[in-house]
């Protein structure tokens, strides 16, 4: 049996995303050359792997048995080949924002304390590329589902604002607050945003205007006023043109996570931990020593 490792982790993409434009987008190929490495690795193990249409696909049962197999293996082969070089290297993930202070801190100190470096990989995905080992940790937003194969950590909270084009209607509010939100259209990215119109009561729940499956996607669709997004208020050191950001009275926090493989993690996952939890913990007691307690 002959197989390729490039053919096995096009297929965990495409197994993530059960669509052959928006797989082979991520693997940075052409569909064609997707479905030729499909043709490959169902051809080398003797088994049909997807089922496909002219308007969808589907994994066969073998497909999902390859798919849970390798999701768990690939992050530890990974593991085993990084950990051997004269510099080690981490990947770190991230899907639309990160903290620049954290991110600056987490470099620096991880580099100097470990001689080894650390890159910075977006992934448009919930999980920032650990959950199909294209990365070996990430610092993202929001806690994603983990059924078990996910350490979890979080960092801290971070207030939230709306992001509307500079000709909505919301757009001259400076202050809003979250039931109001309910009355306009919304738009939601689905693959790595932390919004959607259930955080809204199921008698008062915003309609959703269009879903995107990039956060590029979503800004577009912002900025064109096809309705509102919400955001962690980091997203004002990274201003799109088109969009004004308006804070929020009453929203809920979102979390800032860390998270890593369950199992076979990459040898300096923990190190960057705690690294991470450290430079998170001063930022915190920064932060409260310049705000002014709020009334109640």
């Amino acid at each position: 049996m002959n197989v390729e490792l490039r053919d096995l982790r096009w297929f965990l993409v495409l197994a993530e995303e059960e669509h052959f434009s928006r797989a082979a987008d991520r693997c940075r190929v052409t569909q064609p050359t997707l479905t030729r490495s499909l043709a490959r690795l169902e051809t080398a193990l003797g088994v049909r792997l997807v089922d496909r249409t002219t308007r969808s696909m589907s994994l066969t049962e073998a497909g999902h048995q390859l798919r849970t197999e390798m999701a768990a293996l690939l992050p530890q082969l990974d593991s085993a080949l990084r950990s051997v070089r004269s510099r080690p290297v981490l990947r770190l993930g991230f899907t639309w924002l990160l903290p620049s202070g954290l991110a600056r801190r987490l470099i620096t100190e991880f580099e100097q304390v470990t001689g080894g470096t650390l890159e910075l990989v977006r992934r448009d995905d919930r999980t920032a590329g650990v959950g199909t080992g294209h990365t070996d940790a990430a610092v993202i937003y929001g806690k994603p589902a983990s059924g078990g194969r996910l350490h979890i950590v979080e960092l801290g909270t971070e207030d939230r604002v709306v992001a509307v084009g500079r000709h909505h209607p919301l757009a001259r509010r400076r202050r809003l607050h979250w039931a109001e939100l309910a009355d306009h259209a919304l738009v939601v990215n689905k693959l790595s945003g932390t919004v959607g119109p259930a955080m809204w009561p199921a008698a008062s729940r915003p309609e959703v205007a269009v879903a995107c499956h990039t956060y590029d996607e979503w800004i577009e669709m912002v900025a064109a006023d096809r309705g509102f997004g919400v955001l962690p208020q980091s997203a004002r050191a990274h201003p799109h043109p088109g969009v004004r950001y308006i804070a929020i009275a009453d929203a809920p926090p979102v979390p800032l996570v860390f998270i890593q493989p369950a199992r076979g993690p990459h040898p300096l996952t923990d190190r960057l931990e705690r690294i991470a939890r450290a430079a998170a913990s001063r930022s915190a007691r920064l932060t409260d020593a310049a705000t002014p307690a709020r009334k109640r």
